[in-house]
């Protein structure tokens, strides 16, 4: 045998003390997160974001930070609004308009699911409400003299459109789309029950309620319609329905509370 080949042969065969020699992991193998958990991980920011921003405006309206009503209305409003439109924009900037316009179709068959979804979930609030307090809550509030017109249109706008859109491009065009994307085809419905809870959850951290029962009717009524936005979703692939339903299911409360 050659001396090169000895010298081969003895340096492929020495084994280092305490077990077999491991060759170290090349950096272009380590695994790293796909564009789709980056993107969750972007949206699960943006959604602790908001809810800590709610809390801090809504400790500085109950100390009088905020005198203004309307003020309170817009200043609450841009604290959710924001952390989630930057979101939102970081996750969608490279998608091109006609994918997001198509996405967001509506057609007659979203329509008839959108106004069932709006029935059910409505209904089961209202029963809740009854069980709990002795009254479905969509009755006109009263008010002492002429009622802040204005401070009532803001508030409606939020909402009624501006809330339910954003909200749904969040969590079923956004985070449902993308955890369905990390799942086998078998269990992506875990997509639209883990978009349901977060949903849920948000609106539980994000609501004035005073009272755990209070909490608790709209931590249910919120599960069941991001359940069935999101399996509608699901379904079609298009969010145009879920928008919908969702902005139906704000305005029936809106209109049956509207001062008279």
């Amino acid at each position: 045998m050659s001396r090169t080949r000895v010298v081969r042969h003895i340096v492929s065969s020495r084994v280092p003390y305490g077990g077999d020699m491991q060759p170290e992991p090349d950096a272009s193998s380590v695994t790293r997160p796909t564009s789709a958990v980056r993107d969750l991980q972007v949206v699960v920011i943006a959604l602790l974001v908001a809810v800590l921003l709610s809390r801090i405006v809504g400790g500085v309206a109950r100390t009088g930070g905020l005198p203004s009503p309307i003020v309170q209305v817009v200043v609450a409003d841009l604290a959710v609004w924001v952390p989630l439109v930057l979101g939102v924009g970081w996750v969608l900037r490279r998608s091109a308009p006609g994918v997001l316009v198509r996405r967001l179709g509506l057609g007659w068959a979203d329509v008839v699911a959108a106004i069932g979804i709006v029935i059910v979930c409505r209904g089961l609030d209202a029963v809740l409400s009854v069980l709990f307090f002795g009254a479905t809550g969509l009755t006109p509030q009263a008010t002492l003299g002429t009622p802040d017109v204005l401070l009532l249109v803001v508030s409606a706008i939020g909402v009624c459109l501006l809330g339910p859109v954003l909200e749904e491009i969040v969590f079923r065009g956004v985070v449902q789309r993308r955890l369905a994307a990390e799942l086998t085809p078998r269990t992506q419905f875990l997509a639209v029950l883990v978009t349901a809870l977060a949903f849920a959850f948000m609106h539980l951290a994000i609501s004035t309620t005073t009272s755990s029962v209070a909490g608790f009717e709209v931590f249910v009524t919120t599960f069941v319609l991001g359940l069935l936005t999101g399996t509608l979703v699901a379904m079609t692939g298009r969010i145009g329905g879920a928008i919908l339903a969702h902005v139906l299911f704000n305005t029936v409360a809106v209109v049956l509370t509207w001062p008279r």
